[in-house]
């Protein structure tokens, strides 16, 4: 140990450091990417009806199949290690991926409702072919990925 220096000294020294290096630019660049991200709930038909946040909402927690009384929804998702499924459901009901698949467990035991089928991939090439495979599906991915021939139903912004 260097004279004089103890460890109440070296205190404030420590903690100046430790903010300083959470507060560097690279660091308050990355915050405002993780905030600025938007995901777009989208489909390839373009029969399917805008949603507003509340049906949006509705689909994702099983409490509807249907838009418009008569067009039978398909939902995708995104694999359970995916980044951006932990954001989506984040984002849109705040919720995590673990308590969306404990709703999920309880909505199938109890025979309401069945999970959305989810991909092997979040790559967009195997949601837009999913999307092919299924005329009335509706998936969701961050806007900048999203086609600009998808018909998108509704963003969704971090705070919203």
């Amino acid at each position: 140990m260097i004279k004089g220096l103890t460890l109440k000294s070296l205190l404030p020294l420590s903690l100046l450091l430790a903010f300083t290096s959470i507060m560097t630019p690279a660091h308050a660049e990355n915050n405002k990417n993780i905030q600025d991200v938007e995901f777009a709930v989208f489909s390839l038909n373009n029969e399917i009806p805008a949603l507003t946040k509340s049906k949006a909402r509705m689909l994702y927690k099983g409490r509807t199949k249907k838009l418009n009384g008569s067009i039978k929804i398909v939902l995708v998702d995104l694999p359970e290690k995916s980044i951006h499924r932990e954001e989506f459901y984040n984002m849109l009901l705040g919720k995590s991926v673990s308590q969306m698949n404990g709703y999920w467990a309880s909505l199938s035991f109890s025979g309401k409702g069945t999970p959305p089928e989810e991909l092997s991939s979040d790559d967009i090439k195997d949601i837009l072919e999913w999307l092919n495979d299924n005329p009335n599906g509706i998936a969701y991915a961050p806007v900048s990925a999203v086609p600009e021939n998808a018909n998108i139903l509704i963003t969704v912004l971090q705070g919203e």
